[in-house]
């Protein structure tokens, strides 16, 4: 009986791969229709109206009375895969050339620099199919904002001087991730795939691809490409703000209808995306990390059309599943993987369905065993999983997720309504995600035929593999070769289903969602519960108004970060509680109940978050396992040789990565690097943790923090529990003071890197150790005013480099600034002076900064500190961060608006010069391989006062300053 199955399933999948699949996308699904209302969620206080202009431009308004910033979001259907050949990365570029000028605003920087005015930000990103572009900012300048916005689409300048210099750019952004992981390992699956696809092009582009050459200037490229795609009929926009719908039909229509249209619309690739040699093959793939994973791509059809019935999604959550009896657990307690995950992507002509592992030593050495393992789980969902329970339970969550739904801000309402616009018709714009309105065996049936060895790109990534080719851009080893007959037949056999289980009917899944009567309404968190080293806050919900609460507890320890060794424990420890949980929380995260762990160099913390009708039973679970961890000796090794694999990792992250963690290290005590937590590590026995866990527990101090649908006392009631879990046999203790440290020599402090890099990296922090409120608001009104020149004069203008960033920053309560670019260019001292000459550029600019221009820079910074919270998960962030910074009057943000409102225009020059002169910064830099044979580096190495190993900078050249 069990191999006449498979032999149908066979039949099935060689007929069905014996046809193209590519015809299967219909776009869009449904007609738009003005009179369809957009279906929203009973919670959705917000109005949506559909329109589409005279030009094809598709249009949802969101009107919000409560949104104190306003958010637009145009989406291109238009992405990377219409790159002509010879011009791979032009549809990126083009993205890049958009914010450099237009017809009516035409000087450069000028769209940033009045977002930042006004408490704004932009941004935007190329995909394979889609463009978007994207920006939020107050909401009494939305409308002049959106304004330029929509000059992007209608008559940009591509000024040539820019396009020589912002391909720079580009290709900046494609040297920066020239060595990362994912980077490369995309680029060797594009090339073993079918080449005539699009989806198979280099999409991020670089100096070469994109050259002028004698018939084809970049510049005449770049416009045809905008007049052919930039059509209203490929766009579709959103818009969210304050204003009634009518209002902002009017705006989007006396500023949209101008946008051209040629008529044309997105059409699905034609060509396979694999060659039937591309099928049935595994492809080994040599990563820079020290990294093991094993994923598995199944192309199919796209299922867009089937958003209904979501057949794919049926199938990735029960193979995702880590409870008892999954195919995580059983390749978990074989000690193979480390994780396992389960999803589907692809562009508007198929999709590939994956199945993701990491791989445990023993699991490389086995990936057979590992990938039969996953196909006898499939073969038991086809056997046994195709009920309606498993569809019931996803369309439960479903329905109690939307009907609860809560806001986030607007940008991303934005963006997510502008790319839902292509695919869905308006009414569903808001609710595909959350509809399963018919669960469908005949379509899971055949997504499941498609699943099968003859299908499958077995792609294997680790240090050793044997490759005999390298991808040229990323220059990446990699092989490919088809799979073996012996390999065929261990996949089809059962040898181990019989250790698996589909999983049983969720327990976790909400049905009690009752809001809880208001029994006292305090404006702000209270301590209901206190006793020595014990404190539980409590501040019951009465604005969101859904049936969730959030309680997170944080255990303060002095063992928990006094050196390299006991911070390393306390990383493992809270890695083998995540690990102990596994299949007993797992069900209650599906159900919308998300619990967490979490490792300071304070202690370590828990919480739970989400429907709050079985959230202490979860949450005491968790606290009985933190007191009374099991160690599980194969769990032990794997995790401790996961963190030590990680930390060894680091030194592969891009070089302004590694240079922030090392200004961490410098700046905050009980903060070690990467390398010595590894050290620390390897020694460490299962008696070692024990030990470690038993002293961690014998003084501590706890807070804990009760907020949303719960009501006072039952958060007394939780809190002597707690008490009596965490505190019967532990002494009370006050948490020391956090400590920062401050630059106090008199001159810069030079921490250099040794990183394997061509790019350089440069990072300077200016903290200054006066906590005063004055302080801190000036240095925000800094923030606010640097941020868009120190950009536009470094990328834009310079082309140094693609990661640049200058702000303001904060460490606990000290303020100051900081510099940073990341550069192919030039090396770190360069940097330094290019940086130096902004100041004096900049001191210039402050010079003849106006009045008014300094009132809407302090419009925009207040307008900014006032945002208010949009759903609950932010206001007990917001309630937490406070409670963690002692600052239990909550007011902290209102206190510096007090402070900002006092500032003047004439403040900021002087505090300016202080805050670059008087204040000695601390410089992280390395100088990348391609400028290491500059006068520059060779000074560099002869001067002895820089730094160059862990540990700098902790005599009397550093202040540490209480906090």
């Amino acid at each position: 009986m069990e191999q006449n199955k498979l032999n149908l399933v066979a039949v099935i999948v060689a007929t069905t791969l014996g046809t193209s699949f590519v015809g299967c996308s219909t776009l869009p699904i449904n007609v738009p229709s003005a009179q369809q209302e957009i279906i929203k969620s009973q919670n959705d206080e917000r109005q949506y109206r559909y329109l589409q202009l005279d030009n094809g431009l598709k249009i949802v308004l969101v009107s919000d009375l409560k949104a104190d910033k306003a958010a637009a979001s145009l989406d291109v259907h238009i992405g990377h895969m219409a790159d002509p050949k010879g011009r791979e990365g032009l549809s990126h570029f083009l993205e890049h050339m958009l914010f450099l000028g237009t017809e009516k605003y035409p000087k450069v920087g000028e769209y940033n620099e009045f977002l930042k005015e006004n408490g704004g930000w932009s941004n935007a990103g190329t995909g394979q199919e889609h463009t978007n572009y994207y920006f939020e900012v107050n909401e009494d300048s939305f409308d002049q904002a959106l304004d330029r916005f929509a000059q992007f689409f209608i008559s940009p300048t591509f000024d040539p001087q820019y396009v020589e210099r912002e391909k720079n750019a580009v290709d900046s952004e494609y040297t920066m991730k020239i060595k990362d992981d994912a980077r490369r390992i995309r680029e060797v699956l594009k090339e073993t795939s079918n080449q005539a696809h699009p989806a198979s092009q280099f999409s991020v582009g670089n100096l070469a691809t994109l050259a002028d050459r004698k018939d084809s200037l970049l510049i005449d490229d770049l416009k045809k490409q905008y007049q052919q795609y930039y059509s209203a009929s490929r766009m579709a926009l959103s818009v969210v703000a304050k204003e009634d719908l009518d209002t902002l039909e009017a705006s989007v229509r006396a500023k949209f209808s101008q946008v051209p249209s040629n008529g044309s619309v997105s059409t699905p690739a034609q060509e396979q995306p694999f060659l039937p040699e591309q099928l049935g093959v595994k492809i080994n793939i040599e990563p820079m990390k020290d990294t093991r994973t094993l994923t598995l791509y199944f192309p199919v059809p796209t299922s867009q059309q089937y958003f209904k019935e979501k057949p794919l999604t049926l199938i990735s959550d029960l193979l995702a599943n880590e409870g008892v009896g999954s195919l995580y657990s059983y390749l978990k307690q074989q000690g193979l993987i480390e994780s396992l995950n389960s999803y589907y992507y692809g562009p508007d002509d198929f999709e590939q369905f994956t199945v993701a592992m990491t791989l445990t030593e023993a699991g490389l050495a086995q990936y057979d065993a590992v990938t039969q393992a996953m196909f006898s789980y499939l073969r038991l969902i086809a056997e046994q999983g195709l009920k309606p329970l498993y569809f019931d339970e996803l369309r439960a969550i479903a329905k109690t997720n939307f009907d609860f739904q809560e806001k986030y801000s607007s940008a991303n309402t934005a963006r997510s309504i502008a790319s839902q616009l292509h695919y869905y018709a308006p009414q569903y714009v808001l609710n595909s995600d959350f509809i399963y309105e018919r669960f469908s065996v005949e379509l899971v049936k055949k997504y499941l035929a498609y699943l099968t060895p003859q299908n499958m790109r077995q792609v294997i990534v680790a240090k050793g593999l044997a490759t005999d080719k390298v991808q040229a851009q990323y220059n990446t080893p990699y092989a490919i070769a088809p799979l073996s007959e012996q390999q065929f037949a261990l996949y089809q056999a059962d040898d181990v289903k019989k250790a698996f289980s589909l999983p049983k009917a969720n327990p976790f899944i909400a049905t009690n969602l009752t809001l809880k009567a208001l029994i006292q309404d305090s404006q702000l968190p209270e301590v209901v519960f206190e006793r020595a080293g014990f404190k539980l806050w409590h501040k019951q919900d009465s604005e969101f108004l859904v049936p969730k609460a959030s309680i997170n507890v944080q255990i303060y320890s002095p063992l928990a970060g006094q050196d390299a060794a006991s911070r390393a424990k306390n990383f493992l420890y809270n890695a083998l509680l995540k690990d102990s949980l596994t299949e007993f929380g797992y069900p209650a995260k599906q159900a919308g109940l998300n619990y967490n762990l979490w490792s300071t160099n304070q202690g370590m913390g828990f919480g739970a978050n989400g429907y709050d009708e079985k959230q202490v039973d979860l949450l005491l679970t968790i606290n009985q396992r933190v007191r009374h961890l099991t160690i599980n000796p194969a769990a032990f090794e794997l995790h401790k040789n996961r963190l030590i694999r990680a930390w060894g990792n680091a030194k592969f992250n891009r070089p302004y990565s590694q240079g922030l963690s090392v200004l961490g290290e410098i700046q905050r005590n009980k903060v070690f690097a990467p390398d010595q937590l590894a050290q620390a590590l390897t020694a460490v026995s299962i008696k070692d943790l024990e030990d470690y866990i038993v002293a961690f527990h014998q003084q501590v101090e706890i807070e804990v923090l009760a907020h949303g649908n719960i009501q006072r006392a039952e958060s007394e009631r939780l809190a002597q529990t707690l008490y009596k879990l965490n505190m019967t046999d532990s002494a009370a203790l006050t948490r020391p003071a956090k400590e920062v440290r401050v630059n106090i020599s008199g001159d810069a402090l030079i921490r250099e890197l040794d990183i394997d890099h061509d790019d350089s990296a440069l990072i300077m922090s200016y903290v200054n150790p006066d906590k005063s409120l004055r302080t801190r608001a000036l240095y925000a009104m800094l923030g606010s005013v640097i941020n868009a020149p120190f950009f536009k004069s470094i990328r834009t203008e310079q082309q140094l480099g693609y990661i640049v960033a200058g702000r303001s920053t904060s460490i606990e309560e000290l303020s100051g600034l900081y510099f940073l670019i990341q550069s192919s260019k030039v090396g770190p001292v360069e940097l330094t002076r290019r940086v130096e000459q902004f100041f004096v550029d900049f001191e210039a600019q402050l010079t003849a900064l106006s009045d008014a221009q300094f009132a809407d820079y302090k419009d925009g910074l207040l307008k900014d500190l006032a945002t208010k919270d949009k759903n609950l998960n932010e206001r007990t962030a917001h309630y937490w961060a406070e409670i963690n910074s002692r600052t239990f009057s909550f007011d902290s943000d209102k206190q510096l608006m007090a402070a900002v409102e006092q500032l003047k225009a004439q403040d900021l020059l002087p505090f300016f010069k202080h805050a670059v002169a008087d204040i000695k910064p601390f410089v992280v830099r390395s100088f990348g391989k391609a400028h290491r044979d500059e006068v520059d580096y060779q000074q560099s190495l002869a001067d002895s006062s820089i730094c160059r190993g862990n540990g700098c900078f902790t005599g009397g050249e550093t202040q540490s300053v209480l906090m």
